[in-house]
């Protein structure tokens, strides 16, 4: 697995299954150790690594619930101790939950938990990151044409990825001077298990 990426190191959160896993099993194949995360789905990081592993590359598993900031400090100990004073190259915001409903269909309960995943996740998870990551690192948030363009029965989704646009955008400005990337990427409907 000598690629591109040979020597840099990557962390995908959500990398148990879908989007993250393809992603992770990328970085990978282009050389990148990859930190393979998990939310609430541990076996499913375990077999993305043990993919990555039996193709010969190197991965690792963490766990922690990014709505938590104590779980978080927790992750990044982890990554600390994993990376051994190595940085971290590149942050795959990957981790969210979805779900469809009208405006008068989304309790508040599903709301707060959308938006704590998929908004507050991307930022507190990166708000971590960014003081690991090197000048000209890479910091790529997976949003969704939802945030992009009206799509009937997304109103909350929708919300949550229009935010991650937004977050993008300002901490591309914020970072630019480190010569820091940042970019959306925005999937349409992919077929997944999610």
């Amino acid at each position: 697995m000598i690629g591109a990426l040979e020597g840099k190191t990557a962390l995908v959160t959500g990398a148990s299954r879908g989007i993250g896993k393809a992603i992770a099993l990328r970085l990978a194949r282009d050389g990148a150790f990859v930190l393979c995360h998990y939310g609430q789905r541990r076996e499913g990081a375990e077999a993305t690594a043990a993919e990555i592993g039996e193709a010969g590359g190197k991965a690792a598993v963490l766990g922690g619930d990014v709505r938590n900031s104590a779980e978080i400090g927790k992750l990044f100990a982890e990554v600390d101790g994993i990376l051994a004073g190595r940085p971290l190259d590149i942050l795959v915001n990957n981790a969210g939950i979805g779900g469809g409903g009208t405006l008068n269909e989304v309790s508040e309960e599903y709301l707060d938990s959308l938006l704590a995943t998929n908004v507050k996740g991307t930022f507190l998870v990166t708000q971590q990151a960014v003081t690991r990551i090197p000048d000209g690192g890479r910091i790529i948030n997976i949003s969704s044409m939802v945030g992009l363009a009206a799509y009937p029965g997304t109103i909350a989704y929708a919300l949550s990825k229009a935010a991650v646009n937004s977050f993008t955008r300002s901490l591309a400005a914020d970072l630019g001077k480190r010569g820091i990337t940042v970019n959306a990427v925005a999937p349409g409907a992919t077929d997944t298990d999610f």
